[in-house]
């Protein structure tokens, strides 16, 4: 009585320590622990740097001026009249001014250099989650061969297990001299290849679940417990989500907003400015005593013609956005092909499983016969290891090709931008 409470303690307190797996957990850990997303956080402070640098040009630009010049001439009066004596300007001249220029109206030029950024900051944000989204594919290559990789071993372990109870059948009669010591060894044998079998399978899970941990910055225990996902897709309709889709509209806005700024440089631009001065000569050339000045006005600028540049960097853009459409058109025809293919693959695995049922029910069959002719001496151990390794494998193709199946929908849900 002790000991069934003590292995049913145990056995709770297994189930209580074990970790589970989930594949979503995973997708979303992988996300959350790439490094690639802090990007986005500074790519949106350098944007923000940028907007108020352009914001900047609203503001009055303040400069202080000052010079101090030698001559050789300067302007003289030649004029001879009685009474009035204008005497001559010095030749070292001294003038300090502070300026100021406001702008007024720049023709739409900043406003739409603010669009261009604001744009971009988007452009540089969808590049990146296209980036992530592509963690998904890399999660699903380490989580599926993970489940692979265990339930080849769990089979094995059960192949070796029951070869083991055939082998203590088979010692009893190898010491009662009935049975030739050659069936034992083979079975001995087996065994042991079995063991290597299982040492490169949990070498190649732990590497898997290394880089498993790595991506999704995770810990893994090692009872972990990897559940197996399900999920339900329909393959007769192509509905492309992939979120690659998005950055091609943002590079044609991205253009668009471009012409814009291109647009505003037709555009007249109007100033206005004022300078406070102190110097000699001030405004009063004839004075040579240093004086203060000022000068307020206003400044209309307006370039009314280039040469057709403008016209012909649009057109550029123009060119652009066809080459934009054009690489859209060639990944919409890759996207299409790749659903075929993974559409392909859903129904093949499908196929394949059906096969496999078949297969076992015969092996099975098989097996069984060749066990109860094994320990009544009719066939070697060679033939009967021969029957059990092949119902061994048709169980493990099985196996395999129902989590190749889910991991075919879990990839063409992926590919497609469905998940």
């Amino acid at each position: 009585m002790k000991k069934i409470i003590y292995i049913v303690f145990f056995f709770f307190s297994f189930i209580a320590n074990s970790q589970t797996i989930d594949l979503q957990i995973c997708y979303k850990k992988a996300v959350e622990n790439y490094p690639l997303l802090k990007q986005k956080e500074m790519i949106s402070n350098s944007a923000d740097l940028k907007i108020k640098n352009l914001n900047s040009n609203y503001l009055p630009q303040i400069n202080l001026n000052a010079q101090a010049t030698y001559q050789s001439d300067v302007t003289k009066m030649s004029l001879n009249i009685p009474g009035v004596n204008i005497p001559e300007n010095s030749k070292d001249m001294y003038k300090s001014t502070l300026d100021i220029n406001q702008l007024i109206w720049d023709g739409g030029s900043i406003s739409a250099q603010k669009k261009v950024e604001i744009i971009n900051t988007e452009n540089e944000h969808q590049n990146i989650e296209n980036e992530i989204y592509k963690l998904k594919e890399r999660v699903n290559l380490l989580y599926f061969n993970i489940l692979i990789l265990k339930k080849n071993k769990e089979l094995l372990e059960v192949s070796k297990k029951d070869i083991g109870l055939k082998l203590q059948k088979i010692e009893s009669g190898v010491k009662n001299g009935m049975i030739n010591e050659s069936n034992a060894d083979n079975l001995k044998a087996e065994i042991i290849k079995i063991d290597q079998k299982i040492i490169e399978i949990q070498t190649s899970e732990s590497a898997n679940i290394e880089m498993l941990k790595e991506l999704c910055g995770i810990e893994i225990t090692d009872n972990a417990i990897f559940t197996n996902p399900e999920i339900v897709v329909n393959t007769s309709i192509f509905e492309n989500n992939r979120p690659e889709l998005k950055t091609f509209e943002i590079n044609k806005t991205r253009l668009s907003a471009t012409q814009n700024v291109l647009s505003s440089k037709l555009m007249p631009k109007l100033y206005g400015f004022g300078q406070l001065g102190y110097g000699r000569p001030g405004l009063n050339m004839l004075s040579n005593d240093f004086q203060s000045f000022y000068i307020i006005g206003a400044k209309l600028s307006w370039n009314i013609w280039n040469w057709n540049q403008t016209q012909n960097e649009k057109k550029i853009l123009e060119i652009q956005k066809d080459i934009i459409n054009n690489n859209k058109e060639v990944y919409q025809k890759n996207m299409k092909m790749a659903y075929q293919r993974d559409k392909a693959e859903i129904e093949k695995f499908t196929g394949l499983i059906l096969k496999d049922i078949e297969i076992i029910n015969l092996k099975t069959k098989i097996a069984k016969n060749s066990s109860s002719q094994f320990d009544n001496g009719y066939i070697t151990s060679n033939d009967y290891l021969n029957d059990v390794n092949a119902e061994t494998m048709a169980k493990i193709n099985y196996e395999i090709h129902k989590i190749q199946l889910v991991k075919a929908k879990f990839d063409y849900m992926v590919n497609l931008g469905k998940l």
